[in-house]
């Protein structure tokens, strides 16, 4: 269809200049706004802009690749004016596309707009837009959708009965969007959007092509696919049934593409599972894993990684092993015991985790003394098991419900493009007179999409299997971490119980000794006086019949013990009562302080 010199002045009000308005002005409004809300962080400058073109002009043999970067040279190409040429292209793809997958697009607003206007875009299209463009974290990602605007009955413009006015143009329009997995520099893999937008115009026998994604990849895939086909006839875009054929085939590109990796990816995912997990049914559990004061007492041989032996998440082999257990019951020694696991088939041998449980009644015995500070290494992630490898078992599992999802919203728009285009064969208005071999065509694009579909059914299936284990097996590590705490606490108790009798221990000694300090204290207050006041009398004081100054000394004649007991009562008597003052004083205190507390703890 061609639009109107209107829709082109009028082209940044897309998408209220649609000729052919199916939805209504609400939805209109609706789609306006979130274009409005989202093209900040949607389109870059136009200084950035680069919007790749694939053109095959009417009887030429080969695409002509350019790349646009302004407004005005997207006029230029499209043949609007002032650059007004006639539209004689056969088939036209434009690749919109990003630095990556989390950038703008390198187009701005207007150069859009512009575009959609000119192929009449149908509005829904501007929905799958929005998962791209600049984001930080993924916005919108789990969008996904079908949608079609079929257009073959013969009509008039305008429902204008006059019989010189031109048919409005038979053509449908399809629009989809798809997911793929994909390699990834920061992540391994990551899963990507791409969106798709379909034209055929029947009566000129006209396709365009307008994809969306976030690198360069399917840009590559079509110029590849084009040089594999070699050099087109004319003939090949001139007959209708050819171009319809061509059309399948192309959107058989985006299909395989939605197919693309998931093994791989699902492959990688069991992996980690299992190298995060497969020791939940080696490792030993019945040791508890308390802080240590030394954390380098014992040393783990690590675990032979050969690829040959590696267990496979659906392995049903039996294994024998083979324990040569120290019978010593020092916990180095238990711990660095080897054991062996034999593949009966290949005859392989190889190291297993030490302390293996072995479902056996040793993780029920408890040691006959607590554990002592030395005797237990501090938790070690590559040997034991922590929240943190619960985590990332958890992870696994999102991604993994997140590969479901998608591969289900695949199938589900490859369903619905596979009834569509059988639907548009069966229509009373489908031009089969001039679509030559049409229903092979559709048939041969039946079979091959729902190969398609069975492959991502298959991997549904298996990442379903995975998620059960997934689940099974973060019971098990829930159960091994709590079995673990358990274990510790009891240690853990017991130690207490044991520094807590050494600490009665020392308690009742110190008591003890203060009941010794206190009387030697009480016999020292009683007898310091004493012996303060008897040294003082074996000076020259009381010795001598004369002072100094040659005076008769009047303490001479008196008796001397009348003098002591004189002297040495009275003062032991006010050092008691000063001393059962401050003691009085003391407790007083102490009684009060505890009163104190213990108002304060009932407040709380």
């Amino acid at each position: 269809m061609e639009p109107s010199l209107t829709s082109y002045h009028d082209a940044k009000n897309y998408p209220r200049n649609v000729a052919d308005r199916t939805l209504t002005p609400f939805a209109l409004d609706a789609i306006s706004h979130q274009l409005n809300t989202q093209a900040p962080r949607l389109f870059a400058e136009e200084a950035q802009a680069a919007l790749d073109s694939l053109d095959l002009a009417k009887g030429a043999k080969d695409f002509w690749p350019t790349r646009i970067k302004s407004t005005e040279r997207l006029r230029e190409h499209l043949g609007i004016l002032p650059f007004r040429n006639p539209n004689n292209h056969q088939c036209r793809f434009l690749f919109i596309h990003a630095a990556h997958s989390r950038d703008k697009l390198k187009i701005s607003r207007e150069m859009l707009m512009l575009c959609f206007t000119h192929f009449q875009v149908m509005p829904e299209f501007v929905e799958f837009l929005f998962p791209f463009g600049f984001q930080s974290y993924a916005q919108d990602f789990y969008f996904s959708g079908f949608r079609q605007r079929t257009q073959l009955a013969e009509r008039r413009r305008n429902n204008a009965p006059a019989p010189n006015a031109r048919p409005v143009d038979k053509r449908y329009q399809i629009c989809c969007n798809l997911k793929s997995v994909e390699p990834s520099d920061s992540d391994g893999w990551s899963i990507r959007h791409c969106a798709v937008h379909h034209s055929f115009d029947m009566n000129e026998v006209r396709t365009s092509w307008i994809i969306v994604k976030g690198d360069e990849q399917m840009k590559q895939r079509i110029e590849s696919a084009i040089s594999d086909r070699g050099r087109h006839e004319p003939s090949d875009f001139e007959s209708l049934g050819r171009a319809f054929e061509t059309s399948l085939e192309t959107h058989l590109i985006f299909c395989d593409w939605s197919a693309e990796n998931w093994r791989w990816y699902i492959n990688s995912l069991e992996e980690k599972f299992q190298s995060m997990t497969r020791r939940t049914f080696s490792a030993p559990v019945y040791v508890p894993f308390v802080p240590a004061a030394a954390t380098d007492q014992f040393t783990l041989n690590p675990r032979t990684n050969t690829d040959i032996s590696k267990y496979s998440m659906f392995s049903r082999t039996r294994t024998n092993l083979t324990e040569k257990r120290s019978l010593k019951p020092a916990m180095k020694q238990r711990l660095s015991a080897p054991q062996t696991y034999e593949n009966p088939d290949t005859g392989i041998s190889q190291p297993l985790p030490p302390d293996e449980d072995d479902d056996d009644d040793d993780g029920d015995k408890e040691p006959e003394s607590p554990l002592k500070p030395n005797d237990v290494k501090a938790e070690d992630e590559t040997r034991d098991f922590s929240f943190g490898k619960l985590r990332k078992v958890h992870n696994v599992a999102e991604k993994a419900n997140e590969a479901v999802l998608v591969l289900k919203q695949n199938i589900i728009v490859l369903t619905q493009l596979k009834r569509y285009y059988r639907s548009i064969s069966s229509r009373k208005d489908f031009p089969k007179d001039r679509v030559e071999n049409c229903e092979d065509a559709i048939d041969g694009f039946e079979l091959r999409i729902g190969g398609l579909e069975n492959d991502m059914q298959t991997q549904i299936l298996r990442l379903e299997t995975l998620l059960r284990l997934l689940e099974d097996r973060k019971t098990l590590l829930h159960s091994i971490l709590d079995y673990q705490n358990t274990q510790a606490n009891k240690y853990s108790t017991k130690s207490m119980f044991t520094m807590t009798e050494d600490m009665n221990d020392i308690a009742r000694k110190t008591k003890v000794e203060t009941v010794s300090m206190k009387v030697i204290t009480l016999v020292t207050l009683f007898f310091l006086p004493g012996t303060f006041i008897s040294t003082l009398m074996s000076t020259e004081i009381f010795q001598s019949d004369y002072t100094g100054r040659g005076m008769p000394n009047p303490y001479a004649n008196l008796n001397p013990v009348q003098i002591y007991l004189a002297l040495s009562l009275p003062l032991t008597v006010v050092t008691l009562l000063f001393w059962a003052g401050f003691h009085f004083w003391e407790m007083r205190h102490e009684k009060q302080k505890k009163k104190h507390h213990k108002a304060a703890g009932w407040q709380v």
